[in-house]
């Protein structure tokens, strides 16, 4: 090779090299300063899977095009052999190579939508954690400042509002859902299009419906009915579950079951007459009362698990990556069967914000 063209080399070399180590800086000082829910995102269980899966695929894929070119034959056949043509042969391994190749690319298809939902869920889950530092200490109606019923002594308005939070922000990966008797992608579950609708018309402000002709289909029709998936219930295995299952922990000291010792909210009962006055023990006034209610303390951390269905809707890869679900009045055309949907399962925590922001000194 002359010197001109390994000169050339040379410098194309050094290029690529100075342009891969600045990929790699900007990656690492972006992840440095990337939220703590993307971090946490980005090196969960699932998001790890989903880039094996992709980075395998495309291995396999890579390595498998090598082998064809490999086969191939280097020199021309001389003329008048027996069998000069070799586009038989070239056909022949097409036609083997091409369903595993197919395969191989649904895969990695579905396994990048899938990446991708993982981090939406993992921002949900911070969008509901938000949520749950700003209601937790309000007062809304018999929930108190910091005081929330639990799930099981019925319907807690605060959890409510903390979970319409992760629907909202689910709303982009979500499948579609109509109403049944209705119109063509029409939401007719109660509340969810007004709901929608007055959101989207404020955020965008668009004109009211009556003076739209439009406004009951194109993409503000989607956000509403993607809404009613992710506010939705769908049946997995015979039980029936939300698309979107919220479940906020516990406080702290409620976990062992006996929140006495350990109530922020402390106070003390007499218990038995002794030589030296009243025996006095320590007692949670919010565990003790006839509807026992959840008392959060100024600074405890507010734990918020949120559980998605999340539609897989890629031919062959949604068999072995999710698991067969019903929902009702979905809009679901894969195969006309059954959807398929992977569940994804993350926990959003964050400081309760309902006090000092700094701990008093003890």
């Amino acid at each position: 090779m002359k010197r001109t063209g390994k000169g050339r080399l040379l410098v194309l070399g050094v290029a690529s090299a100075l342009a891969t180590a600045g990929i790699v800086w900007l990656a690492v000082t972006a992840f440095g300063r990337a939220p703590q829910w993307l971090t946490a995102a980005a090196v969960s269980p699932l998001a790890v899977r989903c880039i094996v899966l992709m980075v395998g695929g495309v291995g396999v894929l890579g390595l498998v095009a090598a082998l064809l070119v490999a086969m191939r034959p280097r020199t021309k056949p001389a003329e008048g052999g027996l069998h000069p043509d070799q586009g038989g042969t070239a056909a022949v391994e097409m036609t083997l190579l091409f369903p595993l190749a197919l395969m191989i690319f649904l895969t990695v298809t579905q396994a990048a939508l899938l990446f991708n939902a993982n981090m939406v869920v993992h921002y949900a889950a911070f969008t509901a954690a938000r949520m749950a530092t700003v209601v937790v200490p309000m007062e809304i109606y018999d929930e108190g400042r910091n005081l929330v019923y639990s799930p099981d002594q019925g319907i807690s308005e605060k959890r409510e509002m903390i979970r319409r939070a992760a629907v909202l922000a689910l709303v982009p990966i979500s499948g579609q859902v109509s109403a049944s008797g209705g119109g063509a992608g029409e939401v007719s579950l109660p509340g969810i299009e007004d709901r929608v609708s007055d959101a989207v018309q404020g955020a965008m402000d668009l004109r009211d419906s009556s003076e739209d002709p439009d406004w009951g289909w194109g993409w503000p029709r989607r956000v509403r009915a993607q809404y009613a998936y992710a506010d939705s219930l769908c049946t997995k295995d015979g039980a029936e579950m939300p698309v979107t299952q919220l479940e906020l922990a516990p406080p702290e000291h409620w976990k062992d079951g006996n929140p006495d010792p350990d109530c922020p909210y402390r106070h003390h009962r007499r218990d038995e007459w002794t030589l030296w006055g009243w025996d006095y023990e320590p007692y949670c006034p919010y565990f003790h009362r006839d509807f026992p209610i959840w008392d959060f303390w100024y600074w405890e951390f507010l734990d918020v698990r949120v559980t998605y269905q999340f539609l897989l809707q890629i031919p062959f890869a949604r068999r072995f990556l999710g698991d067969r679900i019903t929902v009702p009045n979905l809009d679901y055309d894969v195969g006309k069967g059954r959807p398929y949907a992977a569940r994804i399962r993350v926990v959003g925590s964050l400081s309760n914000e309902g006090g000092p922001e700094f701990r008093p000194r003890s």
